[in-house]
């Protein structure tokens, strides 16, 4: 992409000004079609858990963009994005300005795609962590092994249930 196309883009880029504490977005909430780029300050984007309490996921610095699902995939939105940093600046890109974009550097769309797919491995990253974690916590709880069944085991316990004293029954 050359200057003047660059400088065209950057003319159509709103700028907003988010105060330390101040939400850019919650999760849940629609996307509305609008991507981040990150010129100055800092943000933090929180999940929300199952108890309704928001866990922190990371940090956004200068230089970086998010809430590009929202242009590839309109769904609510993810996660919530908090400033971090007094006076917080954030390019506001639409889809109409990411379209362009694109079609005048398709390098700009690679390096979209490319966050995207290390968004993902690192999520899925994540789920495989949590799923050993599980499966450790419910392997090593006696009451919620699973022992397998099979016709050895229960002939087995059908022979230690005969050979145990029967208790008698008093009148």
């Amino acid at each position: 992409m050359n200057g003047d196309h660059l400088r065209k883009y950057i003319n159509e880029v709103k700028i907003d000004h988010f105060s330390e504490g101040t939400k850019v977005f919650s999760e849940g909430e629609d996307c509305n079609g609008k991507m981040f780029f990150v010129f100055a300050g800092g943000l933090q984007v929180f999940k929300r858990k199952a108890s309704g309490e928001d866990h922190y996921v990371r940090d956004i610095k200068p230089g970086e963009f998010f809430g590009e699902m929202a242009l590839v995939f309109p769904s609510p939105r993810a996660a919530t994005v908090v400033a971090s940093a007094e006076d917080t600046k954030v390019g506001v890109i639409t889809k109409e300005i990411f379209l362009s974009m694109g079609k005048e550097s398709p390098g700009f769309l690679s390096v979209i795609l490319h966050s995207i797919i290390n968004r993902l491995t690192s999520v899925e990253d994540t789920i495989s962590e949590r799923q050993q974690e599980l499966h450790i916590l419910i392997n090593g709880m006696p009451s919620l092994q699973v022992v397998p069944v099979t016709t050895e085991t229960v002939t087995s316990n059908e022979d230690k249930a005969q050979d145990s004293p029967k208790l008698e029954e008093k009148d």
